[in-house]
């Protein structure tokens, strides 16, 4: 009885969690007032209250949540893939497929991180710089090996923000579009991490 009411209140959890997500990605955290949110969600105030103290605290949960994930991810591919051609290449589809299993969610938490009390921000910017820390190391180990050109912060940086702002126009429910958009992701990131040999100047 204990594990079902558990498992229920799990799944009345993530309901809630999608159902917030879709709200705020579509009108923004701040212009969705506590009435609205619990109307969308079919909560009483005192229903929602049982699964969340506050909005900010909901806010919170989902930003946390994936992020979370991405870096469980993560540290996964860096443990079982020493080779870092492999490994970006695993980053960089697990990103594409978490996004795009979560858009509303990843939206969220890329734009409304800002949105959080500041003890609360700087725990889910830990996530995300733990999460960057990888695909850096990655990088780094790659230029060491020879297979990657010299790390750049700024190379790193597009390509993230590649991948972060793709919420905005990527066709999660379009298999032709994902296929597209996992191809497209892969060769430019194929380009931006490939060693170019060195131009020779003009004859002389």
């Amino acid at each position: 009885m204990v594990n079902r009411k558990r498992d229920e209140l799990s799944v009345n959890r993530d309901r809630i969690l999608a159902g917030a997500a879709s709200l705020f990605a579509r009108k923004g955290f701040h212009a969705v007032g506590m009435s609205e949110l619990c109307t969308a969600l079919g909560l009483s105030r005192g229903a929602f209250y049982h699964y969340f103290p506050s909005k900010e605290n909901l806010l919170e949960e989902i930003c946390r949540r994936y992020m979370a994930e991405l870096l469980h991810k993560a540290k996964l591919a860096r443990a079982e893939l020493a080779d870092p051609e492999l490994r970006l290449q695993r980053l960089g589809a697990e990103l594409v497929e978490t996004i795009a299993g979560h858009r509303d969610e990843l939206a969220v938490c890329f734009r409304e991180t800002l949105s959080l009390g500041e003890d609360k921000r700087k725990a889910v910017l830990a996530l995300h710089a733990g999460y960057e820390k990888i695909w850096k190391e990655t990088l780094v180990e790659g230029e060491k090996s020879g297979v990657f050109p010299p790390y750049s912060r700024s190379r790193l940086k597009a390509l993230l923000g590649m991948y972060y702002y793709s919420y905005l126009w990527m066709e999660p429910a379009s298999p032709s579009s994902m296929h597209q958009a996992r191809e497209a992701f892969a060769s430019i990131l194929l380009a931006a991490s490939a060693v170019r040999p060195p131009r020779s100047g003009p004859d002389r």
